[in-house]
């Protein structure tokens, strides 16, 4: 029975692996490869500029997440492999077909990368709806650190596949045989579908009541996912100021692009596989809440250093990398450790709805950052920057952690199973 239930879990860890990379490729492939794909082929920075809107149904999800958490989908009788595989396996082939004719069309062709960049995220994110929630149905409470870090792993291989590899087959083979090749992987991570156990849809009762059926109004109405909420909407307020101005700190402080481009892949890819197991094992070990505070008290002190660094004008490189490297790592650590809490925040009956309203939250607010950070670094300088990120980031930190305390049910890891029923 023992082996039987460890064969289960790894089946599910290793169908999270799969999913979790499948969203990587795409959205990569378009944060990170295709602005220098596009300036690489003349394009203007005000053109590549408009690529950023691809990002938005990330941020945006929430707003259908209710109906793909509500019912399975029903067509071409999909609803018999289970509610969340109805989802995921027709997204992901979507995926995979729009890249294979992306690879034959123009990719300096602006709108057209618009239009087919728009449906390949809209597609991808509304995968991640359903994986977010077959996540958050599946693992235990024992198991969302780990969880979380295959996720956190995963987005480290999503940068290696979506952004180093394509820029590396690009400048070798140039574009039809690169965005095949992305399709080729994409298609590889159907196989993990394979491994997800669900049963058919029909046989599933429906939500036990309209108060805790799939909803952003029923979400919103519970205290546990209300408070987690006002949280999303704080920790992360620092942190778009200061990521958004990493690399031109980087250039003007003197690395050259070729250490830029190794710290932004390879050694992101790594500090991420390494920050997502250590996550894991901090939050068994000193539970989530304390996990949390650390990062947050970690984040202060790089942003502190680096606005030190600027005001005392040194040219100690090596120090420089530390500082990135360890801010890498500590924000792979903090998306194992946000998303543990965003599942143990959502109520099972709303897994997809509850997660996505969360993680779209914690994006909003890092974003908003993101959108005042050059004119507030045009404004006061790299010391003035980062003296901004350094007090938000501490007082954000505080303002979270009053809001969701070390007993809150969310911050809770124990070995029993949680949110089973549904929360009034």
């Amino acid at each position: 029975m023992i082996a039987t239930d460890t064969r289960h879990r790894w089946r599910l860890f290793l169908s999270l692996l799969g999913l979790y990379v499948a969203q990587g490729i795409p959205m990569y492939l378009f944060a990170a490869a295709m602005p220098a794909i596009l300036r690489d082929d003349g394009m203007s920075r005000s053109a590549i500029g408009m690529v950023g809107i691809l990002l938005a149904p990330l941020m945006l999800k929430f707003l259908w997440a209710p109906f793909v958490d509500r019912a399975p989908l029903r067509i071409f009788g999909l609803a018999r492999l289970g509610h969340r595989r109805s989802w995921i396996l027709p997204t992901q082939l979507g995926v995979v077909g729009l890249l294979v004719l992306f690879a034959f069309l123009p990719p300096d062709d602006m709108w057209l990368l618009l239009g087919l960049g728009f449906c390949v995220m809209m597609l991808s994110s509304t995968q991640d709806i359903a994986t977010d929630g077959y996540a958050t149905e599946r693992l235990k409470a024992s198991e969302r650190g780990r969880g979380n870090a295959i996720q956190g792993g995963s987005v480290a291989i999503g940068v290696v596949i979506g952004s180093s590899l394509t820029l590396y087959l690009y400048s070798q083979y140039g574009w039809t045989p690169t965005i095949l090749v992305l399709a080729g992987l994409s298609a590889l991570t159907l196989l993990s579908t394979l491994l997800m156990q669900e049963r058919p849809a029909t046989d599933i009762a429906p939500a036990p009541s309209i108060n805790s059926a799939p909803s952003l109004r029923a979400a919103l109405k519970d205290p546990i996912t209300y408070s987690v909420l006002g949280f999303a909407l704080v920790y992360r307020a620092s942190e778009g100021l200061a990521k958004a101005m990493e690399k031109p700190f980087l250039v003007d402080n003197g690395l050259s692009l070729e250490v830029i481009g190794y710290l932004s892949g390879a050694s992101a890819a790594t500090a991420g596989l390494l920050g997502a197991v250590v996550a894991a094992w901090t939050i068994r070990r000193y539970g989530l809440w304390h996990t949390i505070l650390g990062l947050g008290l970690l984040r202060s002190a790089v942003f502190l250093g680096c606005g030190i660094y600027a005001g005392l004008g040194l040219q100690m490189h090596g120090l420089l990398i530390g500082l990135i490297v360890s801010n890498t790592v500590s924000r792979y650590m903090e998306v194992v450790a946000l998303y543990t809490l965003f599942m143990g925040a959502a109520a099972k009956e709303r897994a997809g709805t509850d997660f996505t309203l969360l993680s779209c939250a914690q994006l909003f607010i890092f974003m908003a950052g993101s959108l005042v950070s050059g004119v507030l670094a045009d404004a006061t300088g790299y010391v003035g920057l980062f003296a901004v990120a350094t007090l938000l980031s501490v007082l954000s930190l505080w303002a979270a952690m009053r809001r969701v305390p070390a007993d809150h049910p969310a911050m809770v890891i124990s070995t029993e199973p949680q949110n089973e029923k549904p929360r009034r």
